[in-house]
């Protein structure tokens, strides 16, 4: 629900437009002219400032001034019966939300107008909250999972914690596969053990070696691969091999203690389909896919956008400063962008916005290109 604010000397127009706000389940407070409007930005806030231009005492163009100088965050917009003349183009350029010519329909003027302003204003107060809520940095201990898709995989990864399972977890790039490996750990039998991460880059050089020291560092806790679907059909059989002995081979003690090592694979693409192209082992992907979950997208998790972006702030400002506030304008790219780097790729844009906005709150200008230039 917006709080607007309608100023127009014209009260059959206030009503009209009134009523088609409220029908929608805004919340409208009606002005008479400029400064009884002017009065009212002084008392309360509102989320959107609907002002007429020509109205007596003080005009639209000087309460929108006004506006942007006492209640920066009230989106403003310009109602007009000259479209074109100079000073409504410069209130758009000062950063007037938008500006629409009478007479115009009050239900398209909701749905086009108010409908966006709305949208991107419900984003904002879900990222206040969330940044109000974080007192102290993150850890990985637990994973954002408002939307949907992220509640299905937290479910099930609370599950197979316990589990010593092998497990593939497949999703794009920067999606957060080892994030979900490291929670994953964290809450099952084998948290005390060690967490190994090896990139599949490396195994070559691993398994040519005689010592296999890389595989008993993990033994009691997980040993995490990644990237291991560009190994060469000689080194899959290796590493088949390696992780068959009965040494490592995931089982349990008889003070029912967590021995050997769990497998988790991190992927990128589907494995069984390597399998039936003859460029995975067979015998390896039985080995390690025991269960496979995948990792959704960013764009797949929009509802998680405003928590993620607090728990990054979190995470990379110094323990000892507030959190910064996001505007506005800069909240609308965020929720707006692509993102084709996911979780990755909004960390990135996270830390340079703060380290552009030096700490204070962060603007449209602070962003990084990418995030403004929408595909």
């Amino acid at each position: 629900m917006l709080e607007v604010l309608l100023a127009d000397d014209d009260r059959d127009v206030r009503e009209s437009i009134a009523t088609a706000i409220q029908n929608e389940g805004h919340h409208v407070t009606e002005a008479a002219d400029g400064a009884e409007a002017a009065e009212l930005i002084g008392k309360q806030p509102f989320d959107v400032a609907i002002c007429d231009v020509r109205m007596p005492r003080v005009d639209g163009l000087t309460l929108f001034r006004r506006i942007r100088r006492e209640a920066p965050k009230t989106a403003v917009v310009i109602m007009t019966t000259h479209a074109r003349i100079p000073d409504v183009v410069d209130t758009l350029r000062d950063g007037a939300a938008g500006y629409v010519t009478k007479p115009f329909d009050p239900d398209e003027f909701v749905q086009n107008v108010l409908g966006p302003i709305a949208a991107q204003r419900s984003l904002l107060r879900k990222f206040e909250a969330a940044r109000e809520c974080m007192v102290a940095r993150r850890t990985g201990s637990k994973l954002v999972a408002l939307s949907p898709a992220m509640r299905s995989l937290a479910d099930r990864t609370a599950v197979l914690a316990s589990s010593d399972a092998s497990l593939v977890l497949m999703g794009d790039r920067g999606t957060g596969k080892e994030l979900v490996a490291r929670v994953m750990h964290a809450q099952g039998s084998r948290r005390d053990g060690p967490f190994v991460l090896i990139d599949g880059s490396l195994l070559p050089d691993l398994l040519e070696s005689a010592d296999d020291e890389w595989l008993r560092e993990a033994l009691g806790g997980t040993l995490v691969l990644d990237g291991i679907e560009r190994l060469t059909p000689r080194h899959q059989a290796h590493l088949a091999r390696a992780i068959s002995d009965p040494g490592v081979v995931a089982i349990r003690g008889p003070q029912w203690e967590p021995l050997g090592v769990r497998f988790v694979t991190l992927t990128r693409e589907r494995l069984s389909d390597r399998v039936l192209d003859g460029s995975f082992l067979e015998s390896l992907y039985y080995r390690l896919n025991g269960v496979q979950l995948r990792v959704p997208t960013l764009k797949e998790r929009t509802e998680d956008l405003a928590a993620l972006v607090a728990e990054l702030l979190a995470e990379l400002q110094p323990p000892s400063r507030t959190l910064p506030s996001v505007s506005a304008d800069a909240w609308e790219a965020l929720a707006q962008a692509s993102w084709p780097g996911n979780v990755r790729q909004l960390r990135a844009a996270v830390e340079h916005a703060l380290a552009m906005s030096a700490g204070g709150t962060i603007e449209l200008q602070h962003l990084p290109q990418e995030v403004l230039s929408r595909p």
